[in-house]
């Protein structure tokens, strides 16, 4: 009795920090194309059949890891995630904000002036998800049906009672907050890209 006593304090203990674990690290290198698994390569030609040698990275985190490709087409840098087993999780192309519709940019902008002190925009991204049959069509055929676009913006950002920090957001196609996460940054790991 007294074991379970302690396994449930424990947990209890465990519990919020676990629900309210917030944070990205990660730790990417650099892979050769033969380490990648073969859904992912074959998914990416055929999605992207003009692409020539994109850069793969395996990318490691606080759950396990994933590959990703990364590439430069039509002026914009992708980014393009795959699962462990190389299955297509989504697709991100680096944008300018004032590319972002002008509504959404007004979203954006008021959730950072209403949670921040100051921030200052690092990175972001158009993400695109869904099917990998539906993506593949996106990109390789123009069709939009069935594809989720979100925004995955990284900032730094000083909150009202806290202190500046790094953080990577994800808003929806509106510039409307879905979730955020400190991102932790381990200098020594990360390639630049």
């Amino acid at each position: 009795m007294h074991n379970v006593r302690k396994l449930i304090l424990v947990l209890v203990c465990l519990i919020p920090v676990l629900c309210f674990s917030q944070e990205k690290i990660e730790r990417e290198k650099r892979v050769d194309e033969k380490a990648v698994p073969k859904a992912a390569i074959e998914w990416l030609y055929d999605a992207f059949e003009e692409i020539k040698k994109p850069k793969w990275y395996q990318e490691f985190f606080e759950s396990g890891y994933s590959f990703e490709a990364k590439f430069f087409k039509d002026g914009r840098y992708f980014s393009v995630e795959f699962d462990s087993l190389g299955i297509i999780q989504d697709v991100e192309i680096e944008i300018p904000f004032d590319e972002i519709q002008p509504e959404v940019q007004k979203n954006l902008t008021a959730y950072w002036e209403e949670t921040y002190t100051d921030f200052k925009l690092i990175k972001i991204q158009r993400q695109y998800s869904g099917e990998p049959d539906d993506l593949e069509d996106f990109f390789d055929e123009n069709e939009v049906e069935n594809i989720l676009e979100q925004y995955e913006i990284e900032y730094i950002g000083k909150e009202k009672d806290g202190d500046e920090q790094i953080w990577e957001a994800t808003f929806d196609a509106q510039g409307k907050f879905i979730s955020k996460r400190v991102v932790i940054v381990r200098i020594m790991d990360n390639l630049i890209f």
